[in-house]
């Protein structure tokens, strides 16, 4: 029998296999709704995005037009610190582009937006498996709106996650917008997850392709 950290690695790297090939068109999408939301805060964790994650460098760009506050992460040890953003950026250790600025910011935020490699039923999030955001948000004394950011849904309906990784209240793809409701774990509806050629999975099925399950007709 497979442990909990087994599966969850398992989860992680079909999630990882995921590929998207309108990256630019989803983007574009999903860039549209986190506009909208971070219009209404002031001080906003953003991130600098991978090659695989949405492309949100036009939403940071108008965000700063507009006076808004804006921080990224900047690796620091085995978690991160918050550094102002600013051009230019600079190629740093696992292909993660930062700001040149170094400087620390205790600033309080009211938005984080996080992308994620996956989530679970419980609106946890399962990332590259380092723990950096767990380990930053641990340590924040006041808690932020936490928005969960990914161009293609990686569902997990088994619980994959532990009480030190970090909670969204909300998750957001190219076509999913949900809220995380007051209650132990919240369901994905399969049709999304369907119109979203995303990955699911769950205790019965094991993990499958909604896109090879359209293909073949299978129920």
């Amino acid at each position: 029998m497979r442990s909990e950290k087994d599966l969850k690695n398992e989860f992680r790297k079909i999630c990882l296999k995921n590929k998207t090939f309108n990256r630019y068109y989803y983007s574009k999408i999903i860039g549209r709704k986190l506009y909208k939301i971070a219009k209404n805060f002031k001080n906003i964790l953003f991130f600098v995005p991978l090659r695989n994650e949405t492309d949100v460098h036009w939403v940071l760009k108008r965000l700063k037009r507009e006076n808004k506050e804006i921080f990224v992460p900047f690796m620091e040890d085995l978690s991160f610190k918050m550094v102002k953003y600013q051009l230019p950026l600079k190629r740093k250790k696992f292909s993660i582009l930062e700001p040149v600025n170094k400087r620390k910011t205790l600033k309080k935020i009211d938005l984080a937006i996080v992308p994620v490699v996956g989530i679970d039923s419980t609106f946890r999030r399962i990332g590259f498996g380092k723990g950096m955001y767990d380990r930053f948000f641990e340590n924040l004394k006041e808690k932020p709106e936490i928005v969960f950011v990914q161009l293609r849904p990686c569902v997990s309906g088994v619980v994959l996650t532990g009480k030190h990784d970090i909670k969204a209240d909300r998750f957001i793809s190219f076509n999913i917008d949900k809220r995380r409701r007051n209650v132990g774990t919240d369901t994905f509806s399969r049709y999304d997850i369907i119109r979203s050629r995303g990955i699911f999975y769950s205790e019965k099925n094991g993990f499958r392709k909604i896109r090879h399950l359209r293909r073949t007709g299978e129920s």
